[in-house]
């Protein structure tokens, strides 16, 4: 029924009745009746025709497309965008729980967007000279055995240290004096994440490395946060000779395992790692384009995006050797 119809009969129904409607006395039983059928039919006519106009817009709107699955699905996923909040850099348990599967972007992974500073710390007053005429052994995970943890945090400071100190030596003079100026580079490490190791998740770990590379790539920055294996020792020098004067040890303890290669960097939703870390590297992992302009000191080896959960499964495999 469309809109005239409906009119036609609502204006029928005022023309033949309502007159007797003012004088209910005058009106039979059997007529009034037959007037309340036809208002009723009118009535169901009118309800009919703006359910039907309510399904028209309905259908247009495109909800009644699929079955209720699928508005039960759209009210999960609204829900779900709500509730689902990221923080890529909670505190994480010692043992970690199983995550959800990481999807890996099909776009081309650039260095410099994945990772959250490029560029060489500045340090004043750190001689990197000797690393030069050092021989540098190519990194391997066994070296792991020597490391006394290996844990995950923030640097949340970086600074230059200076010594100074005189040994005994026989090189020029019988029972003479050198005169020794050194750097080291120290920085603090906000534990987030514990995989060995007697440390503790929130407790900060001063290192000290008496080598450290300023690069771009190789070298840590302050803010950014790091997979590290470390190590403890007896704070020494390197110089074997007897400390006659000055500084008599380095003021930390600890440092880091293995220098001249990136330190694992974590990123949202996963983990930059270099692929000298033969085990962390899957197939299912994919290769980042290393699109620095400069690097300081060169190296070879490829860096890869490993998504969380594999990184949290292989590196039990690697503790575990």
């Amino acid at each position: 029924m469309n809109r005239n119809e409906l009119q036609e009969a609502i204006s029928g129904i005022n023309r033949d009745f309502i007159s007797e409607s003012d004088d209910f006395k005058a009106v039979s039983a059997d007529f009034r009746k037959e007037k309340n059928r036809m208002k009723r039919t009118v009535i169901f006519m009118f309800c009919l025709a703006v359910m039907g106009a309510g399904l028209i817009g309905i259908s247009k709107s495109g909800l009644l497309k699929g079955d209720l699955r699928t508005a039960e699905n759209a009210y999960t996923t609204e829900q779900s965008d709500e509730s689902s909040v990221t923080l890529p850099f909670a505190v994480i348990q010692t043992e970690p729980t199983a995550v959800s599967q990481n999807t890996i972007p099909d776009e081309t992974l650039y260095y410099s967007k994945l990772v959250k500073n490029t560029q060489a710390p500045k340090l004043n007053g750190y001689d990197s000279s000797a690393l030069a005429l050092m021989d540098i052994s190519a990194f391997d995970e066994s070296m792991l055995q020597n490391a006394c943890g290996i844990i995950e945090g923030e640097i949340i400071d970086l600074s230059t240290k200076q010594y100074e100190y005189a040994t005994l030596s026989n090189k020029f003079a019988p029972n003479g004096r050198l005169n020794h100026k050194v750097s080291s580079v120290a920085y603090k490490i906000k534990i987030d994440r514990v995989f060995s190791g007697d440390f503790s998740v929130g407790d900060v770990v001063n290192v000290e490395d008496y080598n450290f590379i300023c690069d771009s790539v190789i070298s840590i920055k302050q803010g950014s946060h790091y997979v590290i294996p470390i190590c403890k020792g007896d704070r020494a020098f390197y110089e074997s000779d007897q400390i006659v004067s000055g500084a008599t040890s380095l003021e930390s303890c600890y440092y880091t395992l293995y220098k001249f290669h990136p330190q694992i960097e974590r990123i949202n939703g996963g983990y930059v790692v270099s692929s000298d870390w033969k085990t962390l590297i899957t197939d299912e992992c994919k290769s980042i384009t290393m699109d620095i302009d400069k690097m300081e000191f060169p190296f070879s080896v490829a860096m890869y995006y490993v998504p969380e959960n594999i990184f949290n499964d292989r590196i039990r495999l690697v503790i575990q050797n």
